[in-house]
Parts: C-alpha cells; structure tokens; sequence
C-alpha cells in the first residue's frame, strides 16, 4: 500500500462477533492498515451483522444504510457475518452500496479484498468463524474483562435456531491454543474471563475430548493474575457432575454460571428439541442450589413458541416466581427462515407472545428485587469500570457485563482509594441498579 489506509469495523449482536472482530483487528494490522472507531474518518468500512433474531436482521440492514450514506468515491464497504451467511444473494440486488460481501468463514479475507478490491461479490461457501488459534487476538479494550472463546458452530437441533445452519457444527479450539491465549491476555492486565461458545459445555465434541472442560478450566484457574471466571452460554445436557466439582472446588474463581434453559414445560421443550423436560432441569437445578449455592445464576427463555397454551406459560411464569435465578433474560419467539419451527402452522400472535413477555419480565423483577434486597448491607467486592457526572459504575462477582445490574457509587468516595477492585457497601437497590459505598 502506498499508504496507510484507515479501515473502521462496526460489530453487531453477541460477543462472539466481537471476538470475531478482535481477531480480525490483528489481521488488518498486520498487513498495514490502521483500524479507527469513527467510520466518517475511514477508508472502508466493514459491517460485521447478526441475525440471530427479527429485530438483530432489522439493526443490521439499518447499520449498513446509514454505512452507505458514508460512502465516497473510492470509500469501500464490506459486509461479513450471520447475515451474510444466512441470506446471501439476495443481497446483492438489495443493498447494491455494498462492495463485498463475506459470510461467517470468510473473514480472513477482508485483507486481501482491500489490497485488491473487485468487482462487488458474495463468498458464503463455508459456514462457521473465523479464528486463528495460534495468535492471540487484538483487544479492543484496555480493562481487566475479556471474552475466551472455546469453540464455533453449533450441534445441537434446536427447533428455532438457526446458528447450526449459519456457524455450522461445533468446531472448537485446541486446548494449548485456549490456553496460550488466555495467559497472553492476562499478561495485558486481564483479571475476568467470560467463556463462551454457542454452547460453552460442547467445547472437545469433535475431536473426541468431551469431558476435558473441568481440567481446562482448572488450568485458566491457576493463572495467578485472573480473579473470576464466568461460564457462559451452557445448554443444560452438557452441564457434568465433573464441572459442578470443578465449580464448587474453586468458589471464588468460580462465581457465576449461563444455562439458558428456553422454556420449563417438558412438552414445549420437546418440540424445542431441547433433549431435556422439566425433570431434568429441576434435577439440575437441585444439585446446584445444595452443592454450588454461592454461583449466580443466569438463564434464558422463550415465549410464545409455536403452540404454547396458557397452561403452558403460567407452568413457565410459576417457574420464574420460584426464584432460582439471579438474572433472566426473557425474549418473545421471533420464527427463523427454514428452521422447523417457522414452519408450524400454530403460530402464536404477536399481541399474546408480547403480552406474555410483559407479564414475564414483571414476574422476574419481583424476584430479583426480592434477592437483591437480601444483599443489603453486604460487603462485597467491586470492579469499578466507568464514571459519569460524579458517579463511578461497577459490578461484583455476581454480575456479568452489560447484561446484569451495575452498582453505583460517589466518584467523590472512590478516588482516595485507587486500584479497580475495592470492597464496598451495598446500600440499596433500584432498577437493576445497586448503589453502595466504598469500606
């Protein structure tokens, strides 16, 4: 190149694409480009999408519209993703702003697009992530929390997904490489590690190493400088007595745990092809609360799946009023081109599944007010990570990032004390929002 041009990337939907992006930093790096935040300023501009979900599509297309209205001559604008990779060709004719577009295996050629464009062209012809095992990837943050990526793909048949069809089967990382890159980026000041996967306990399947992840664990558990580890994204049939042990054995390093497990009714869970009922997931969910209870836990799920009864929802809002979880997301069933589920004809309306959401997230929240008001008057350990306008915002080890509550305290109470992580008082509680004040 005959300077240095300026590429911007723009990272839509779940943390694995911005690992996606983080790696791909390193890439254009490396061959003399230089990555900026502000697209405006850029040379070409990469839109790394999502489609998990109607609304995920709809904020794409969006995001590459306002790219477009960017463009001048010679400005270049790359799409690459989920988005890419699930509905390619029709693309070409309905975002012709675009100069290539690269599905989710196509990455790594990014670099080689820009030191010689061509004509606009679609490349989706191998499904699944883009990740070099051998070389740590580009953070793009300088804080203590960084995400650890196991695996890609996807090999469970969930009947509304369509991450199999889009990532492809699980491909996971070799164990050595999770390791090297863990250590380097401890040694770049990283104290959280969030693991994730499409399913965090999958990790080995397709190399024959299933039931290795408690020993890895261990392993990123024995790095001096990592405080806490959090388990991500963990579908229910690949939780193991060996990683409860694993858990229990270290609590500290261990605080929190993400089974999503989509819906309680064992029919609809069936149909879900899930491989799991409700006795299973009360089995489960036994053996954590009496040998683990110091984990928070997080779950997911879905209403208004196609056929859900009413009996069906108040069995699943009954669940959620009994407590067992400190954090919830809850999201009404959005049907996915060519997954089976879009292709019932038992379709729930719109006004119902939202109805049902509402009445959800309500039913959450008294159980999480309930639980967070128990935790008053605790001292407790806070990683402190923004300010704003005479306020510090933090989170304990209960809480993941930008999914969970935040704690609050007065910049003024912070400062003398320095460091990230400080000891603090719970004082109260008000939407999602804890405050406290530093001991």
């Amino acid at each position: 190149m005959p300077a240095k041009q300026k590429v911007s990337i723009v990272t839509l939907g779940c943390p694995k694409n911005q690992v996606d992006t983080q790696n791909l930093t390193r890439l254009l790096r490396a061959r003399g480009y230089d990555v900026v935040t502000n697209p405006a300023e850029a040379d070409a501009i990469v839109i790394h999408t999502c489609s998990f979900i109607e609304a995920a599509k709809k904020e794409s297309v969006e995001t590459i519209l306002q790219a477009a209205q960017l463009k001048t001559k010679g400005k270049k604008l790359l799409v690459t993703g989920c988005l890419v990779q699930q509905h390619g060709p029709s693309l070409l004719d309905e975002l012709p702003e675009v100069d290539a577009f690269l599905g989710t295996g196509q990455l790594s050629q990014v670099p080689d697009f820009l030191d010689k464009p061509r004509d606009r062209f679609l490349d989706r012809a191998n499904p699944g992530g883009f990740m070099d095992p051998d070389v740590p990837r580009t953070r793009q943050t300088t804080g203590p929390t960084a995400y650890l990526r196991l695996s890609e793909g996807c090999s469970h048949p969930c009947s509304f997904c369509v991450i199999p069809r889009i990532r492809g089967p699980v491909q996971s990382r070799r164990e050595e490489a999770i390791l090297q890159e863990a250590r380097e980026l401890a040694a770049q000041g990283v104290e959280e590690f969030l693991v994730i996967a499409q399913d965090t306990g999958d990790w080995g399947r397709d190399f024959k190493a299933t039931g290795r992840l408690p020993a890895l664990l261990r392993s990123v558990s024995r790095i001096p400088s990592i405080r806490w580890i959090r388990l991500m994204y963990m579908h229910p049939i690949s939780f193991s007595d060996a990683l409860l042990e694993t858990l229990v054995e270290q609590p500290k390093k261990f605080p929190y745990l993400d089974i999503p497990l989509q819906h309680i009714d064992s029919r609809v869970l069936s149909e879900m092809q899930r491989k799991t009922d409700e006795s299973d997931i009360r089995h489960l969910l036994d053996r954590l609360h009496s040998k683990a209870p110091h984990l928070s836990l997080r779950t997911t799920f879905i209403v208004g799946f196609p056929g859900e009864t009413d009996a069906q929802f108040d069995r699943l809002l009954h669940f959620v009023q009994e407590g067992h979880f400190d954090y919830l997301g809850a999201f009404a069933y959005s049907p996915e081109e060519e997954t089976p589920a879009a292709r019932r004809t038992d379709q729930i309306p719109e006004d119902v599944k939202q109805e049902r959401l509402a009445a959800l997230t309500e039913a959450y929240y008294d159980v999480a007010l309930a639980k967070a008001q128990q935790r008053i008057g605790q001292v407790e350990t806070v990683l402190l990570e923004d300010s704003e306008a005479g306020d510090v915002f933090g989170r304990t080890c209960r809480e993941a990032p930008e999914i969970d509550a935040v704690v609050r305290l007065l910049q003024k109470t912070v400062e003398p004390r320095g460091g990230r992580f400080i000891q603090a008082k719970l004082t109260g509680f008000d939407a999602y929002e804890f405050s406290a004040e530093p001991v």
